[in-house]
């Protein structure tokens, strides 16, 4: 027979265990965040024109739950990111005929512990060499930056001859930015001078490297890095890939900003290409040149070009010019324009333009 006084015993322990592990999660610092951002486009293929209203991929709307905790030698933590998109604008076409489709997408679910030694990364989340062909201190990013098909991938270049759309601005153009987030063990070092490195593995055996640079001096700040990824067996498009960018913010408000990247096809991929007559790497340069003003104010002006991604000799270009204002802590409004160009061999393409205002509030 059970006894009651042992068993009242048992189950106050097992409270009392319960309620310790409890107060061990809530010692750790929970913080919810995220953003909307939202724009109005006028798009203009040379053939139809349309207004669009919908989500900026540039910076798309999310929300993040983060918790961390430091002990006595190592911070643990984690972060989960969830990206909720209706009618993105890296999916739009033309004609405009509805309100486009939601979308929800895990951006990051990762957690990581941060160590003397380096952070330590385990989940979904950057790869190593993510962002580093998109270093930007011109503070314009938020509606232009080297990711150029953001705001106008899923648009098509018209043929002159046919008048009718024909090649998707997305399929020429890239900024050639390591393999974006994945479920990844990544490493990244200490920062020794305003010098970090970090490496990646992935699922398929692919993998990333980066190094990254930050500094300031007299005022002036500097930010560089670079990357190199190899998809391995991950993609059923194999390459090997190289990017680079810096930015320099000078006290006074003038900013540069340059990217190159380029992809080298490997394997089935290489092969299938130079039986298709297509080039076997690509590259893509880009450049901006900015001002800010009074902390608040910040113009820029681009120019990028990617070469060879779709078809041999194919020289797919753009410019534009961008506003942001900044008025309160977490608010901006923006806007731009963008004009896109394809030169290919035997082909001859209407420009495509559009242009763009909007708002990102942060919370």
């Amino acid at each position: 027979m059970r006894n009651p006084f042992t068993f009242k015993w048992i189950v106050f322990a097992v409270l009392l265990a319960v309620t310790g592990m409890v107060q061990q999660t809530l010692a750790f610092e929970a913080n919810v965040s995220g953003q909307v951002n939202q724009l109005v486009m006028f798009a203009d293929d040379g053939k139809d024109s349309d207004v669009f209203i919908g989500d900026n991929d540039n910076s798309s709307t999310r929300f993040r739950f983060t918790a961390n905790e430091k002990f006595e030698t190592f911070t643990a933590g984690t972060k989960i990111e969830l990206e909720a998109q209706r009618n993105a604008s890296n999916t739009f076409t033309l004609p405009n005929t509805d309100d486009g489709s939601f979308e929800f997408n895990d951006r990051w679910m990762e957690l990581f512990f941060d160590t003397e030694f380096g952070k330590f990364s385990l989940g979904k989340g950057d790869g190593a060499a993510n962002n580093t062909s998109e270093t930007d201190l011109s503070g314009t990013s938020v509606i232009m930056y080297a990711g150029v098909n953001d705001t106008a991938g899923g648009f098509k270049f018209v043929n002159k001859d046919t008048d009718t759309q024909e090649v998707e601005i997305g399929d020429t153009r890239s900024q050639f930015d390591g393999l974006s987030r994945n479920e990844r063990f990544r490493y990244d070092t200490p920062n020794f001078a305003g010098f970090n490195l970090a490496g990646s593995v992935t699922n398929g055996g692919a993998w990333e490297l980066g190094v990254f640079y930050a500094s300031e001096f007299g005022g002036h700040k500097i930010a560089a890095s670079a990357g190199y990824a190899d998809t391995v067996d991950r993609d059923s498009s194999e390459f090997t890939q190289l990017g680079v960018s810096a930015s320099w913010l000078a006290p006074f408000g003038l900013n540069l900003t340059g990217a190159y990247g380029t992809r080298m096809y490997q394997g089935d991929t290489k092969t299938d290409r130079e039986a298709n007559g297509q080039s076997t790497d690509a590259n893509n340069y880009y450049m901006k040149i900015g001002y800010k003003l009074a902390k608040i104010h910040a113009f820029a002006v681009e120019y990028g070009i990617t070469q060879d991604l779709a078809e041999k000799d194919d020289k797919s270009s753009n410019y534009g010019f961008a506003y942001v204002i900044t008025p309160w802590s977490g608010v901006e409004f923006y806007a731009a324009v963008r004009q896109y160009m394809l030169d290919r061999d035997g082909e001859d393409y209407k420009d495509f333009s559009q242009i763009m205002g909007g708002t990102r509030i942060k919370f």
